[in-house]
């Protein structure tokens, strides 16, 4: 699951109890439920969308952003929603126009993880995810009132648990990993152009044997045969594993696992990045403002434009000794961050602020 679906499921699961608002989760596959519900409707790997994309020079995710917000009109159109929150920007775009259209009163509420920086005018409010993030857009002119920082909300649990020695050798073994080395690990997208796995490949490539292992989780797309070919050239095919696996079972990739590598040089709120120091491991970035929020004090980055600087930031990285308090400190900050205990009263108020502006008296 990519990582705006994975926000919105999470989104739907930590609100959906709130008193103060009717929620409803409005999806394009998978089965309906209690306040969810699944529409027909375009899909990225449908031959039609392949189809629109060969056409128009256009990616076929487009086509299933502009399909999703024609096939959410009948659902706007009976239940008079006071809000739509969204995270896809040309999704955003045509609910606009069809707003427009069918005289619809809700407010639309972007959730920038798509870092967009200017163009805002058709939307109500747009919720930037870090201070860096807010910070550009005003610089671009967008109107400070209907802009603000509130970053994802995840489920982290309270107490940090430590993984031992033996079991993350047990997880190994369970999950078909090497037991006598270091496992690098990263979540990401399965392509070259944004996650830069490519790079990391490299990178991986020029240190000494024993080399790491190199895990890459993700979900493919049309760059990740490239991907597999590279990795299996220049790591050899037991030095490497390329996996996508369900959102529940990513944890224990990360657990089993000594470091997270994050390579693009830019991200909105990376998702993974979030949870893998959650989970109290080091993670390793390019040095930018997003790191810099996500991770505070704990953060391990450095250059990724250059050749050889992860190579050199992995050597350092794993030749410290593995501490458990630091791994505790790395989750305290992240459940005080973004722990959806902390975050859920400040959604609760963006929606009700939203949908009544100026009216403190509201539900």
């Amino acid at each position: 699951m990519r990582g705006f679906e994975s926000f919105a499921r999470e989104c739907f699961e930590a609100l959906r109890t709130e008193t103060a608002f009717e929620l409803s989760l409005i999806k394009g596959s998978g089965r309906a439920g209690p306040g969810e519900r699944a529409i027909p409707t375009l899909r990225r790997d449908h031959r039609l969308a392949a189809a629109l994309g060969r056409a128009s020079g256009q990616p076929s995710f487009l086509f299933e952003h502009l399909a999703f917000a024609i096939s959410l009109q009948p659902v706007l159109l009976a239940r008079r929603p006071d809000v739509v929150y969204f995270s896809e920007w040309h999704t955003g775009r045509a609910l606009s126009l069809l707003r427009s259209i069918t005289r619809g009163r809700y407010k639309l509420v972007l959730c920038n993880g798509t870092m967009a920086v200017e163009g805002f005018g058709h939307l109500d409010h747009v919720q930037e995810l870090t201070p860096a993030a807010l910070e550009v857009v005003l610089e671009r002119g967008a109107d400070p009132k209907r802009h603000a920082v509130l970053p994802l909300g995840f489920d982290i649990d309270r107490s940090y648990t430590a993984v031992s020695a033996d079991e993350r050798l047990a997880l190994r073994e369970r999950l078909g990993l090497p037991r006598d080395r270091a496992v690098i690990v990263s979540v990401a997208a399965l392509n070259n152009h944004h996650k830069r796995l490519g790079y990391l490949i490299e990178e991986i490539a020029t240190l000494p044997e024993p080399r790491p292992f190199l895990l890459l989780v993700g979900q493919p797309d049309e760059e990740t045969p490239a991907i597999r070919s590279l990795a299996r050239d220049r790591l050899g095919a037991d030095n490497h594993s390329i996996r996508t696996v369900p959102q529940g079972e990513v944890a224990d990739l990360c657990r089993a696992s000594d470091a997270f590598v994050l390579a693009s040089l830019g991200e909105g709120l990376p998702r993974a990045l979030v949870e893998a120091t959650a989970l109290g491991l080091p993670c390793l970035t390019h040095d930018y403002g997003v790191p810099e929020f996500v991770l505070g004090p704990h953060r391990r980055t450095a250059d990724l434009t250059e050749a050889g600087a992860l190579a050199r930031l992995l050597s350092s990285s794993l030749a410290q000794d593995a501490d458990p308090d630091a791994a505790e400190a790395r989750h305290r900050f992240a459940y005080e961050r973004f722990s959806w205990d902390v975050l859920r009263p400040r959604y609760a108020e963006l929606f009700r602020r939203v949908a009544f502006p100026g009216n403190d008296a509201a539900p």
